[in-house]
């Protein structure tokens, strides 16, 4: 072969190569998928890290040598920290410190359950239920490394989308990479798994028989809503999101982040992260809306609308009324959602947003300037039965429950290093009345 047809073949094997990537790109063929996971690896960074998180650190994490991932400078106000004393975490890994817990006298009614990073000695994940005297009383391990479609350690992979039931069970997801959802009893058996690729949220329904969660990548365009029986973990209910789209012919939200040139989606266009449905004790409060609507959100949209899951029709939306928000409610004829103010004129500061579903108007309620309450991904807000808002700011693994003076009940800091104030990650609180659980289940659990 000549030095002529060597040119030839190269450059013939070159344009081969460029075709080959075009068409990887535009159809999305083998081994798209797994070019899109490498980038997603190498460039995402765990949001307030301690330090530069390096590839190296990335792959001591995925390789379950390093907290890397989900240790956080968490910038709490001293005067809060000061508040907080010690809570002997039963199981704790060698690694962490105990976490530090206030409740303020006169506010120690009821029971409050934290989950998130706990760094135990059997697991990465779970959660504690703190008694009215202050102390843990139980504790649950999660983990969704039995499941088959499992792809990482539970510490390279993030528990964002849980649901605490009566009788101490809990659902739980971690992410596409988790490989499906489970469900535990108190005691930490495994009652069921429902594999696949879900994330973000398990959110029940008012009589907990079932719950929505969403299923596919958490970047696809139009990912898929599915409502899943509780009891067997079986899907009874899946809508297509495009299908949405398409028998709402006038409503145009959902081709906001399109290439102005090529009409394509851009990557991660709406990053759907929560469904709540309408209870019927709470559909009075709503008269546009009925019992069974669901309020969804799309983050990278700064969206919040409300859907009809029978007839797919979109009732209402709001654009910016909060910045790539988590976790909107139903509450008391209003929404409320968590404004991460990721970027932005608030950026720096989280904030708790109501807004009226009536005339659009929305309001700030909880400033998060006031307390240095910043979370950039994740976090979840809930009202009690006691009047107070528990909020979850996920990234600075702190608790912060507020009456509605904004003065501090009770905060839970998930210590990692008190002298480098560094916090581990975590993902959902709740303050619960004694009713609310079926039995005392912890007695039953003691080894």
């Amino acid at each position: 072969m000549n030095t002529v047809q060597k040119l030839a073949v190269a450059y013939l094997a070159c344009v081969a190569m460029l075709a080959l990537g075009f068409a990887v790109g535009e159809y999305k063929i083998f081994p798209y998928h797994y070019i899109v996971q490498l980038r997603d690896f190498v460039t995402w960074e765990p949001p307030a890290a301690t330090s530069e998180t390096s590839t190296q650190k990335k792959l001591l994490s995925q390789l379950g040598f390093a907290d890397a991932l989900f240790v956080y400078d968490s910038k709490i106000p001293v005067a809060i920290t000061e508040l907080a004393r010690p809570l002997v975490l039963p199981d704790a890994g060698t690694a962490r410190e105990n976490p530090q817990v206030y409740i303020r006298p006169g506010q120690q009614a009821g029971y409050r359950a934290v989950f998130g990073a706990m760094d135990f000695e059997q697991s990465f994940w779970g959660g504690v239920l703190i008694g009215p005297a202050g102390d843990v009383v139980h504790s649950w391990k999660l983990s969704t490394e039995h499941l088959p479609q499992n792809t990482k350690p539970d510490r390279a992979k993030n528990m964002y989308g849980l649901a605490l039931l009566p009788d101490g069970s809990v659902i739980y997801v971690m992410g596409e990479e988790g490989g499906g959802i489970v469900r535990v009893d108190a005691c930490g058996s495994i009652v069921w798994n429902l594999e696949g690729l879900y994330h973000h949220t398990v959110s029940m329904t008012a009589d907990n028989a079932f719950f929505w969660t969403w299923e596919g990548v958490h970047t696809a365009t139009f990912p898929r809503l599915q409502k899943v029986d509780a009891t067997t973990g079986a899907v009874v209910q899946s809508i297509d999101m495009k299908d949405v789209m398409l028998e709402n012919d006038s409503v145009h939200l959902f081709d906001i982040r399109q290439n102005a040139l090529t009409l394509k989606y851009v990557y991660d266009a709406s990053h759907a992260n929560d469904i709540d449905e309408l209870s019927v004790s709470q559909a009075s409060q709503f008269p546009a809306f009925s019992a069974g609507d669901l309020l969804l959100s799309y983050r990278n949209l700064n969206l919040v609308f409300v859907l009809d899951p029978q007839t797919l029709q979109i009732k209402w939306w709001r654009v910016g009324a909060a910045n790539r928000q988590h976790d909107p409610d139903w509450e008391n004829g209003a929404i409320t959602t968590f404004s991460n103010n990721m970027s932005g004129a608030r950026e720096g500061h989280s904030d708790i947003v109501r807004i009226d579903p009536d005339t659009l108007q929305h309001e700030i309620i909880v400033d998060g300037s006031e307390y240095s309450m910043f979370s950039i991904i994740n976090a979840r807000q809930n009202l009690t039965g006691y009047g107070t808002r528990m909020i979850t700011s996920s990234t600075q693994g702190w608790v912060l429950e507020l009456d509605d003076s904004g003065e501090l009940v009770f905060t839970f800091i998930n210590t990692y290093n008190a002298e480098r104030r560094t916090t581990l990650h975590l993902s959902e609180a709740y303050r619960l009345e004694p009713g609310f659980f079926s039995h005392q289940f912890w007695e039953e659990c003691k080894p």
